[in-house]
């Protein structure tokens, strides 16, 4: 999407309206782009906090790797938050 709103802004200031720019090599959005309820260019404002974690669940969110803990227990809290998963 950066790319898009780039060539948007060039074009623009170039002297072309949004409705005269040529979008027809500009890809179709998918599925995938959806995949993780965010477009991929999406980047959220972040808190830094901090709280208590059990271990096995810390060590579950470690499985696969340490360096993208907080990442993944992101994606999981978004993932139940867009799912509708009851907090009780």
């Amino acid at each position: 999407m950066k790319d898009l709103e780039e060539l948007i802004a060039k074009c623009e200031k170039n002297g072309k309206s949004y409705d005269d720019i040529d979008l027809s090599d500009a890809r179709e959005l998918t599925e995938s782009d959806f995949d993780r309820g965010q477009f991929k260019y999406y980047k959220p404002a972040k808190k830094m906090i901090s709280f208590r974690i059990d271990i096995d669940n810390l060590s579950w969110l470690q499985s696969v790797g340490k360096e993208n803990c907080q990442t993944r227990l992101n994606e999981v809290l978004r993932w139940a938050r867009m799912n509708n998963c009851p907090l009780k």
